[in-house]
């Protein structure tokens, strides 16, 4: 092994580079960044990795890597081989994203554009702001209060409005965009530039002021995706660590059902985190969000995304996570109750949501699309390195029907509670037999063990002690029951 590498191997690179028989380079740095790889027995380069950062390149906040793999000329990969440049380059990700991430803490002045997939396929989100009247604790964005620069806003869509397959497809976020004052400056420069559908991610509390939501639709908002985590007073003001705006952000959904119900062309999907202090509340929120649009036909009422902590949740707030067997029953029965009031569903399996296999009917609400896999890796064990960055599944996962649209979990859930939760379905229509044969299905593939951390288990296990209300109260670990 090369000392060039030997800063950047991990336990599972060097598995890779000793099964093929390989040796790792690293050669240059930020943007100019690549990997050369050759074998043992030769001098010579066999081929080049070079991670290729999305639209925005090492200043996105989320997941934007994939590799280019380039032989050296006259070079050829032996049949064995090529299967090894998946590997390799899921096996990097470690490294190269810890030096992706590095420039995110400059957002104040800088927009953030990104590219993520989602039901529809690629989507483009453009981050205007790192100001929010919100702290959700498991929230990856940097909040240092500011907006950004108005130069950089209009030459990141410009970026967005020149990639490859432009749909016209736009999500505004931050931060909290309802509070940047430039907000219809900022739809109407979108527009311009030949975005059509734009979607606005927010806490809608501000959607409570009068006309405010008439004033966004006739900019061009067509889609309002609103974080609302909880029915319960106590618990929203927990997750978000504020006071009194439980009410703002009800009545900001209030009036966006009743726009819709009056005729306004917008859709509304309600986007919620679910984590240890909410989700044995879930049938009843979903109860509560069909009752705020029961009198509305069935295709203008809410769209409810269930969707998980990503992975620098699961890193910042551990204590916050929660074992997907131990929430799946809640979810499953959310589902079920959102489908009885006629709500729809988000499809699962995409960058933020579970994996289908956690339902009784995964068929009908996998995606319907393959999903970029460049991130996942499949394994047993997530304890080590590999549980830092990235997407993890079992290596069992690979007989199931929904592999392909399905990117698992955040690696670090896995280091946390393992795959145990994770389960194909047992038959052919890709439903669930019985309870029978999901007990099978645990037999034949066995949980992992609990977390490494005593500490971490101890402080899931204890009972919970309320503080004196302030910002840090809401980092103390929720008060999880026994199963």
């Amino acid at each position: 092994m090369s000392s060039g590498s030997r800063k950047i191997v991990s336990a599972g690179l060097r598995g890779v580079l000793r099964r093929y028989d390989w040796v790792l380079d690293k050669q240059g740095t930020g943007r100019l960044l690549r990997f050369s790889v050759r074998r043992t027995s030769e001098t010579r380069v066999l081929f080049y990795l070079s991670p290729q950062f999305s639209v925005d390149g090492a200043g996105s906040l989320t997941p934007s890597v994939r590799f280019q793999t380039r032989l050296r000329s006259g070079a050829r990969l032996r049949s064995a081989e090529k299967a090894g440049l998946a590997e390799l380059a899921c096996e990097l990700l470690l490294f190269v994203e810890t030096f992706r991430m590095r420039p995110a803490v400059a957002m104040a002045d800088a927009a953030l554009a990104e590219k993520h997939f989602g039901k529809e396929g690629p989507q483009s989100l453009l981050r205007v702001t790192s100001a929010c009247n919100q702290r959700c604790p498991f929230c990856f964005v940097p909040l240092t209060g500011r907006g950004a620069d108005w130069a950089d806003i209009e030459g990141k869509l410009e970026a967005l409005a020149r990639q490859p397959n432009f749909r016209g497809q736009l999500t505004i976020s931050g931060g909290e965009p309802t509070l940047d004052p430039r907000l219809p400056r900022i739809l109407e420069a979108a527009r311009k530039r030949g975005f059509r559908r734009i979607g606005l991610q927010t806490n809608g509390a501000l959607l409570s002021k009068s006309g405010f939501i008439k004033g966004l639709t006739e900019l061009g908002v067509a889609n309002y995706l609103v974080s609302f985590h909880s029915h319960k007073p106590q618990v929203y003001d927990r997750i978000t660590a504020t006071s009194g705006q439980y009410r703002r952000a009800v009545e900001g959904l209030v009036r966006l059902v009743r726009a819709r119900g009056g005729g306004a062309d917008f859709d509304v999907t309600v986007n919620v985190v679910v984590n240890a202090w909410n989700y044995r509340h879930l049938p009843g929120l979903a109860d509560f969000l069909g009752g705020l649009g029961a009198g509305l036909p069935k295709n203008r009422r809410l769209e409810v995304y269930f969707s998980m902590m990503n992975e620098a949740g699961h890193l910042k707030v551990p204590t916050w996570a929660i074992d997907l067997g131990r929430a799946a029953p809640f979810l499953r029965r959310g589902v079920e109750r959102c489908l009885r009031w006629g709500l729809r569903v988000s499809s699962f399996g995409g960058e933020s949501g579970f994996p289908p296999c956690l339902l009784d009917d995964p068929q009908r609400h996998a995606m319907e699309r393959a999903l970029p896999q460049e991130r996942v890796r499949y394994a047993e064990d997530f304890s080590e390195e590999a549980g830092l960055v990235g997407r993890a599944k079992h290596p069992a996962c690979r007989r199931c029907p929904y592999d392909s649209r399905c990117l698992g979990v955040p690696a670090p859930y896995a280091r946390l509670f393992g795959l145990g939760a994770l389960r194909a379905p047992v038959d052919d229509s890709g439903r669930r037999s019985s309870a029978a044969g999901r007990a099978a299905e645990c037999q034949e593939r066995p949980a992992m063990e609990e977390p490494r951390s005593r500490a971490l288990r101890a402080s899931r296990n204890a009972p919970h002690r309320p503080r004196a209300k302030s910002p840090r109260a809401t980092f103390d670990s929720p008060p999880i029951r026994g199963r």
